[in-house]
This record gives structure tokens, sequence and C-alpha cells, in this order.
């Protein structure tokens, strides 16, 4: 399995920045815990190659990466999307933690034995592993083994994901994994070798349906993966920065004051994270105008949480793909589900010591192609007025 070397030295170069007991008591429990996983995935996908090595021979086509900055509306249209497994298929959490085909394999027939009677024991033990992920992540992201997930273990294996940067809050001083496009071609290659073959594993097993991604992550791969997978599709939630950005910058924030109490909302860690979210809308756009529209699909946000159905079949739409009965039966429920939803409570942009006018002032190409109000034009109109 590929692993980030660059990601490694970089790793080393952090481990002891401004040290926190918090940190380092946890870097020293999650360690053994990342080694003893990665392992485990490795050891499942030696096991491919000697019993289903024809996974190698597997077409990859038309898959399609939904993506977005966090907190935009990823998670529902993957979900939503996800739900049509008859065309899709996509990670579940467990999938991405061992991707492999005998891993998956081996958990289906485990699962499906925790349903019999003599099953109470792999149930409890279910129970067990998935009630912490149930309940670490309850307001932020709601995770469960069994349930569609984006590859973010997957990533974190390679130590190409800015998923590392939980626990380490260097955001500007891991560059390798929070922008894989910008890495040296060869590495790049490297990367994205050894994700097409972690894909092609997953689509083997699900019988050569569509492959079906979320990550909100993945603005920095785009191009890398447009270059492997050329007819891939690409689905850009959109969401106004005023709102999003702080939910963004608010997920890392929890994670970090629980290890180092002393980061403050408005210090340098949250500024160097506030950069990098403008970073990635800039490169989104900068990525829509290399790839055909066709391929390269923007849904608002807005548009997805005011009427969910009518947005994915839209999608479905653009995508050229037919809506069996089915799917749309699975829609209506799920929509209904959605309508009784509570979202977490979102923090504001001064919690972070920023200023609606400093994102609008460094997203202005954003809300220029997408509409959203500036609050330099609500002042101009309220003059007018």
């Amino acid at each position: 399995m590929y692993i980030n070397k660059r990601g490694l030295r970089e790793i080393g170069k952090v481990l002891f920045k401004k040290p926190t007991v918090g940190r380092l008591v946890t870097t020293a429990w999650i360690a053994p815990i990342y080694l003893g996983l990665r392992q485990t995935a490795v050891t499942f996908r030696a096991l491919d190659e000697l019993v289903c090595p024809e996974y190698r021979d597997q077409k990859v086509e038309r898959p399609v990466f939904v993506f977005a900055n966090p907190r935009s509306g990823t998670t529902l249209a993957h979900r939503l999307i996800s739900m049509d497994d008859e065309v899709f298929t996509t990670v579940k959490l467990y999938q991405t933690i061992f991707p492999a085909v005998t891993a998956t394999k081996t958990f289906k027939r485990l699962i499906a034995l925790s349903e019999t009677r003599v099953g109470a024991v792999l149930h409890r033990a279910y129970e067990f592993f998935n009630a912490p992920l149930e309940s670490r992540w309850q307001e932020v992201h709601h995770m469960s083994l069994d349930q569609a997930e984006e590859d973010v273990c997957t990533l974190l294996w390679n130590l190409t994901s800015p998923a590392t940067g939980l626990l380490f809050p260097f955001m500007e001083d891991m560059p390798s994994q929070t922008w894989v496009d910008r890495q040296p071609a060869e590495e790049r290659r490297a990367f994205m070798d050894s994700y097409e073959n972690t894909i092609k594993r997953h689509v083997f097993e699900a019988g050569g349906k569509h492959f079906l991604n979320k990550n909100v992550f993945f603005s920095t791969r785009v191009r890398s993966v447009y270059e492997k997978f050329p007819d891939a599709a690409f689905v850009y939630l959109v969401r106004d920065p005023h709102d999003c950005l702080p939910s963004f910058l608010n997920m890392f924030y929890q994670a970090w004051k629980a290890h180092s109490p002393s980061i403050r909302p408005d210090g340098e860690e949250i500024q160097a994270l506030k950069r990098l979210g403008y970073d990635y809308y800039r490169y989104a756009l900068e990525c829509r105008k290399e790839i055909p529209e066709d391929q390269f699909i923007v849904i608002r946000y807005e548009d997805l949480i005011r009427d969910p159905k009518k947005t994915i079949l839209g999608l479905y739409g653009r995508l050229g793909m037919p809506v069996s009965e089915a799917f749309e039966a699975k829609l209506d429920e799920a929509v209904r589900a959605h309508y009784e939803y509570e979202s977490p409570r979102d923090f504001e942009l001064d919690f972070f010591g920023i200023s609606r006018e400093e994102v609008s002032r460094e997203l202005r190409e954003v809300f220029e192609e997408f509409g959203y109000d500036r609050p330099e034009d609500a002042n101009y109109l309220e003059a007018a007025e």
C-alpha cells in the first residue's frame, strides 16, 4: 500500500512542535491503533493478490466524485445518490478502513452471521466498536461502520489527507497532505496508481457498478483524478462562504481544543486553516474552467437543502442517467427524513476573529461566480435607497 514518504517527514517535523500533554498522549495512543489497522488493511490487500488477482483487470468507467468545502451538503448528496445501489457502489466506513475485496467479503459474512441466533456475540462486538464512532462525531458528522462514508481512512493510510491536521494543528507545515496536485509528478502518479488500484478492488467486489465517492478534502486532487479518470464526473457542492467557512473551522477547532486547549479560536492555527479554506474555494473554480461542463456539475447547497429530490433528479438528468422507480421511491422516503432532521448549530465568523468583509474580499470571484451577496454590496444598496 502506498505511503507518502514526504508526509512522514512532515509529521516528524511537527510531532514536537508546540507540544502539549494532551496532544502527546493522544498521539501515543492513536499511533499504535493507526499502525495496527493499516497493517491489517495491508494484509487483506495481500490476500486479494492470492485469492482474486483478477480484480486488476477491472475497468472503472464513469466514476462520480462528490466534493466541496466541508459543511456544504456533500454528506446529504452522497447518501441520497448512494441509495441507487443498482447503479452505484460507494464505500462504507468499514470498507475505507479495510480497502480490500477479501475484507469486504469477510465483513459481509460476519454481518450476516451476527443477525442469526448464534451471532449475538458478534452483534455485541459490532456495537462495542461502532458506539464510539456514533457518539464522538454526532454533533459534527454522523458516522457508523456500515454507513456510506467518504474514503477518509484509505487516504489516511496513504498520508494524503488533510485529516492528519486534526491531530497536528499545523496545516501549512504539511503541504503534501493538503495539496496532492502540487506535489512532484512522480509522487502524484504513485499516489494515483495506488488510488486507482483501491477503486478497482471496490468496483470488482461490487460487480462492476459505477464508483461513487465523496470527500470534502477532494479539491486539491481534482486534476490528478481527472488525468487518471478522464471520463469521471465531478459534482461540486457550493455554499455561501460566510456560512461554510466557520463550520469548516469549527470541525478542526473542536478536535484541537480536546488535545490542545491552549489553541485560541482566533489563533494562528485557525488563521492557517482559514487560508487553506480560501484556497480550496479558489482551486475548485480553477478546475471548473479546465473540465468540460457536462463533467463538472455545480450544485448549490441552498437548492439541495430546499428540495433534495428535485436537485438529485436534476443531477441525474445532467449526467444522462435514467432514474428507476425503486430509486425514486427511496428518494421520497429519505427526503421525508431529511425535513425532520435538525442540523447542528453553526458557529459565526466573528468567533474565529474573521470579518464577513474579509471573506468576501478574499473570495470575490466565488461570490461573483455563484451570485452570493457580499456585505459591501448590501451597504451600497442601502445607501442607494
